[in-house]
């Protein structure tokens, strides 16, 4: 049998009386695909930071190719041969592919950067890994998921021996995924331990040989993935049974009191002639591929885009969105795609997170005690980990960032409520108890708007669906009455 080329050996680390890994060991092996799973906060981030060289271990040995190392910084990890491909990106918007991928690791000729050598370099790079992006193409111009594949092709360049991919295909459409899923076999036949931390159970059965379930900063299962059903992985994740995702079977909604109406609706090179009612107590979805126009239509309703063609109407009456604040003050609340960029307030902790949507309830001096029951029965109504207020936001888990964004909305008891990709990077747990939230909130009257490009999920919470190609609405489907085959039949259809 094959060495491991990477070892956690009884690995333990604490935040102050938090115990985060208790003792922990798994081996990665060369032309492996290794699963980590495991629920926001079990301890997951924490072991791939300590084996990145971010954090050190209280206790615990890392062993890789036969010694035992001790990083001091995620630098010495990458030069031994240890990257991560981290889900909340780590790309400099501003500058080109070819500067991102390249970093520190420019070709130089006299001394001198040798661009021309670094773009062929670059180039040559993007077409072995089937992505077709411009090397010359400014990061901030890409899309999201252009800007994910960069971050891996960015990775790829170091030349790792273990490669660690968070989420990796959380923001790609179905077509990149699959060229994210052949770069991963062509990264085991070369050799490469890939380490994959994800909440799709699709993608575990489809790519991992192997799989380390953590929970509670414990190792509660390990082993081939052929030795696992589904139902055993959600059970070891929880520490218990639960039915996730059963398709709904009834349509909610009162059409006779139409919440949000937009009639032809249009913003140059994003969507056109967009016209749809959303009724008080329902949750409407819009499905479609990446670049398919649905987040640029609930960004534009929620005030990001003023330059708009149509007309929206809020309860009977015409609305004129030209900013967030405004849409906010009309009563719309929304939750962006990407967490890092524009959901979470990184300088603020998380109350304050909670919180900062509902301000004008708190009066212009903020009622504290008010502010602090509000913030903890929405943690609770929403199982965030830690279970402290003053924590940084930046000290939680992606996961529960995520549950404390969508929480905020609730908070501040907006007539509608707008999420992109609500469960992204969450795990399976989490995205029950965001969607249960979510179907509270429309049994009181609250009028939902969903993006996803998660079928299953959409097919469970949602009352209609709007399939969105090419910037229009190319069909509307009553939820219990579709199916995930022909949602995509309809996303992809000619």
């Amino acid at each position: 049998m094959a060495e491991a080329i990477l070892s956690a050996k009884n690995i333990c680390k604490s935040f102050g009386s938090n115990r985060v890994l208790d003792n922990v060991s798994v081996d990665f092996y060369p032309g492996e695909v290794h699963a980590l799973l495991g629920v926001n906060g079990a301890g997951k981030s924490t072991l791939v930071k300590i084996l990145q060289g971010i954090y050190q271990a209280d206790s615990g040995k890392i062993i890789l190719g036969g010694q035992e190392v001790r990083f001091t910084g995620p630098s010495m990890a990458i030069e031994q041969g240890i990257s991560m491909v981290f889900q909340e990106l780590n790309l400099f918007g501003e500058m080109s592919v070819t500067e991102n991928i390249m970093g520190n690791r420019n070709i130089k000729k006299k001394g001198l950067i040798d661009w021309k050598a670094c773009r062929k370099h670059v180039r040559e790079l993007l077409s072995d890994l089937n992505i077709e992006i411009d090397e010359k193409a400014t990061v901030k111009d890409l899309s999201l998921a252009g800007q994910q594949l960069i971050e891996i092709a960015k990775c790829i360049n170091t030349n790792p021996k273990v490669i660690f991919l968070d989420e990796p295909s959380s923001s790609l459409s179905k077509a990149e995924e699959e060229i994210l899923y052949d770069l991963v076999r062509r990264l085991k036949q070369r050799g490469i331990a890939v380490v994959l931390i994800t909440h799709k159970m699709g993608e575990v059965f489809h790519l991992c040989d192997k799989l380390t379930i953590l929970r509670d900063g414990k190792v509660v299962a390990e082993g081939p993935v052929t030795g696992f059903t589904m139902e055993e992985i959600t059970e070891h994740m929880l520490g218990k049974a639960v039915e996730i995702f059963k398709k709904s079977e009834v349509t909610n909604g009162d059409v006779s009191q139409i919440m949000l109406e937009v009639k032809n609706l249009s913003l140059e090179r994003k969507f056109e002639n967009i016209s749809f009612q959303l009724y008080k107590g329902e949750i409407l979805a819009f499905a479609g591929l990446v670049g398919s126009g649905k987040s640029d239509l609930v960004r534009t309703i929620f005030g990001t885009n003023s330059s708009y063609q149509g007309k929206i109407f809020l309860e009977g009456k015409e609305i004129h969105p030209t900013s967030p604040y405004e849409a906010s003050g009309l009563g719309i609340g929304y939750v962006p795609i990407s967490r890092k960029d524009e959901g979470i307030l990184v300088n603020f902790n998380a109350k304050k997170n909670i919180t900062s949507a509902m301000l004008d309830e708190l009066k212009f001096v903020l009622d504290r005690g008010r502010e602090n029951e509000i913030a903890k029965e929405k943690m609770r109504e929403f199982n965030v980990h830690p279970s402290d207020l003053l924590l940084p936001i930046t000290s939680f888990s992606g996961g529960n960032q995520q549950k404390i964004v969508v929480s905020r909305w609730i908070a501040a008891q907006k007539k509608i409520v707008m999420l992109d990709e609500p469960t992204r990077g969450v795990d399976v747990g989490a995205k029950q108890e965001i969607y249960d939230n979510l179907k509270r909130l429309a049994a009181e009257g609250i009028g939902i708007i969903i993006c996803s490009s998660e079928t299953e999920e959409l097919l469970s919470s949602s009352d209609r669906i709007m399939i969105m190609k090419e910037g229009k609405i190319v069909k509307e489907l009553i939820t219990a009455k579709t199916s995930s085959e022909e949602i995509l039949q309809y996303s992809i259809a000619e």
